[in-house]
């Protein structure tokens, strides 16, 4: 018992300490108040070996469920069985979360067939099927993140102490979710309270100073649930260039805070609500041209909340509102060294709000009939954009019905359409068409083919942005027009025996009205545009087997084959590997209540096409190979229900500077609880 009231005095003192705000430089080497804070592994389609845990905390080893019990949300906007879902969806359950030891969202999908993490400045993207992170729609709790940065969502915005499970659908999906949704939708569901009374503590440790701090706490009536948790994570700097003065990693400074609700009345009626904020400061040194040196800082406050009161209109229909609100706003300082002359100070904020109502009906006749309408409101303001400022609208209607033909054979068709009404760009129609048979009780197939499109982004319209310590220029596009795909997918799994699932996709993907960047002319300045002229086309599967075998091991590989071409250009698309192997095992001794976990992956050669010396004209070049593995190992403690651990993250070694700014090998020590 002592052991957890130690852990509970550190985890208080720490978030305690956050209570005084925190402090960015300004340019002139003086400080600026920050804002004040606001108080507020994918699996297969169907799998019959582990599962999703009863109620998921790390001091306790996961218990099994079946996998035909798992529901999942995100195919078709509507709780449904995994197992019989017409939609390929992918899980990550909570015991496979705590079990990667991974700390946050980047890190877990960072090995994950078919899906590739890209660091850059912005933060770490995600790629999906050879598709830019600008093409993965992600989403928390059914809700779109606010935030992008060039594009992207930073994946280690996600922490993932209130994660109870990942859903992954590949493939177009803007059927359902309009824009961005061109490769595919990640949806991070948040964990709801179980318990009468409980609480979680989680404390680690370890290179590079890394400091990771969680607290959750939870009550459970019987027609009411709370779940409340905080979070702490700070880091230093790494550098993978010792030669120089720059860093290639920032220091890291951060907390979240988050709660969740729910609520069922004596009727019909039920609510849920969740809310959550997160602050992040981080600090590096960049290198610029003729020597100049930059301390470099920014500061980034998200919020985002949900409610979503639901009503059930006799035995088979309900129908559902959500109202939801996100904000983000960040501030980047750069403070050029003994000179004043590059400082930059950039402010933005982003918003978004969204209102919609869907209907789950099921009419009979083996119908399960989903329809709905929602807008979707954002505004931006940036130091970046022509005019400062910019604000769209978009309307929807969507519709899907998932038919089943036929009993015996498992025969669903999922017709679907979308039509978006955009107040800069007009209509948009994305429909999809879906189809799942079982032609035996141990073999399913999956195929859909479905239309996408990506409206441009404020940076791609309105970006007015000069860097003279380079020697360009950046302008937007206001007459851009929307990206279209067409897109298609094949899926079959085979279960030959309770120990055994097998697996095998194709997909492609067809792009036409791209979005690229254009030189337009040269002077004292290359300058920059973006237009509608790009093609590509990406084209690709994947194969991979999970297999039980004796002694509580469970091993998992995974290979995917990326084709992808820039059919303008007639050239392979930059960063994007042709082959790649992932792999992972997971052993359990309940007995001794150990556990281990190793995850790794094998990335081929990736092209670059950088402008080295901005002469406007590309200085190819082929990355080489990595291998990436992390690994995290538990024990149970038998007396006083304390869990210590170890994880390692990029063993290997791999990452450069140039073209996989990643972490370097760090390991780290901790210990959690249950009460």
């Amino acid at each position: 018992m002592s052991g957890r009231w130690w852990l509970c005095a550190l985890l208080w003192s720490a978030l305690s300490g956050l209570a005084r705000a925190e402090d960015v430089p300004s340019v002139d080497g003086g400080v600026e108040p920050a804002a004040s804070a606001m108080p507020v592994e994918a699996r297969p389609v169907t799998e019959a070996t582990p599962a999703k845990p009863a109620p998921a905390v790390e001091a306790t080893l996961p218990a099994e469920e079946s996998p035909a019990l798992q529901t999942v949300v995100t195919g078709s906007r509507t709780q449904e069985r995994l197992r019989e879902t017409p939609v390929a969806t992918e899980v990550i359950t909570r015991a496979e979360i705590v079990a990667s030891g991974a700390r946050d969202a980047s890190e877990l999908l960072s090995t994950r067939p078919g899906l590739v993490v890209q660091q850059g400045f912005a933060g770490a993207g995600l790629s999906v099927q050879g598709l830019a992170p600008e093409y993965v729609l992600v989403l928390v709790d059914g809700e779109r993140v606010t935030g992008k940065v060039d594009g992207n969502i930073d994946l280690s915005r996600l922490s993932l102490e209130d994660i109870e499970q990942v859903e992954i659908v590949k493939g177009p999906s803007s059927v359902l979710y309009g824009s961005d949704a061109v490769a595919g939708v990640v949806n991070f569901i948040t964990r709801r309270a179980q318990r009468t009374l409980g609480a979680d503590l989680r404390a680690a440790y370890g290179t590079l100073h890394r400091l990771d701090l969680d607290a959750t706490g939870e009550t459970r009536g019987d027609a009411w649930g709370l779940r409340m948790s905080a979070g702490l994570q700070r880091r230093s700097a790494y550098d993978l260039d010792a030669s120089d003065l720059g860093t290639t990693g920032s220091t890291l400074n951060g907390y979240d805070l988050s709660a969740r609700g729910d609520w069922h009345g004596a009727g019909a009626m039920s609510l849920e609500g969740t809310a959550s904020y997160s602050h992040r400061i981080q600090r590096g040194v960049d290198l610029g041209g003729a020597g100049a040196v930059f301390d470099r800082a920014s500061r980034d406050n998200s919020f985002a909340s949900r409610l979503s009161p639901s009503w059930r209109l006799g035995e088979t229909t309900t129908l559902r509102a959500d109202v939801s609100y996100g904000h983000f706003d960040r501030r980047y300082l750069r403070d050029q060294r003994n000179a004043s002359a590059l400082d930059i100070v950039e402010d933005t904020r982003d918003q978004q709000a969204s209102v919609g109502a869907q209907v789950d009906a099921r009419p009979g006749a083996g119908h399960a009939l989903v329809a709905g309408t929602e807008y979707l409101g954002e505004w931006l303001r940036s130091d970046r954009l022509d005019g400062g400022r910019g604000r769209r609208g978009r309307g929807s209607v969507y519709a899907q019905d998932s038919w089943t033909l036929a009993q015996a054979p498992g025969l669903v068709l999922v017709p679907g359409g979308r039509l978006d009404v955009d107040s800069r760009f007009g209509l948009a129609a994305t429909p999809r068409v879906a189809l799942k048979v079982d032609p035996l009780s141990w073999l399913t197939v999956r195929g859909s083919y479905g239309w996408g499109y990506r409206a441009p982004s404020f940076q791609d319209l309105l970006i007015d942005f000069e860097n003279p310590s380079v020697g360009y220029t950046v302008r937007g596009n206001p007459d851009l027009k929307p990206e279209r795909s067409r897109s298609f997918s094949v899926n079959v799994e085979a279960r030959p025996t309770g120990d055994t699932v097998l697996w095998a996709g194709a997909f492609q993907h067809a792009l036409r009205d791209m979005i690229s960047a254009s030189l337009q002319s040269e002077g004292d300045f290359l300058r920059y545009s973006y237009v509608n002229i790009a093609r590509a086309r990406v084209r690709g599967g994947e194969l991979g087997v999970r297999q039980s075998l004796p002694g509580r091991v469970q091993v998992e590989l995974g290979y995917t084959l990326t084709d992808g071409t820039d059919q303008e250009l007639d050239r392979a698309l930059e960063g994007q590997a042709r082959h790649r192997l992932s792999a992972q095992a997971t052993w359990r001794h309940r007995a001794w209540g150990l556990e281990a976990h190793v995850r790794g992956a094998l990335t081929g050669e990736r092209p670059f096409y950088p402008d080295t010396n901005g002469d406007g004209v590309a200085d190819s070049y082929r990355a080489s190979p990595t291998v990436s593995l992390d690994a995290r190992v538990a024990w149970l403690m038998p007396a006083g229900g304390l869990q210590l651990f170890v994880v390692g993250s990029n063993l290997t070694g791999a990452g450069n500077p140039k073209d996989l700014p990643i972490p370097p090998r760090t390991l780290q020590a901790g210990v959690s609880t249950r009460f």
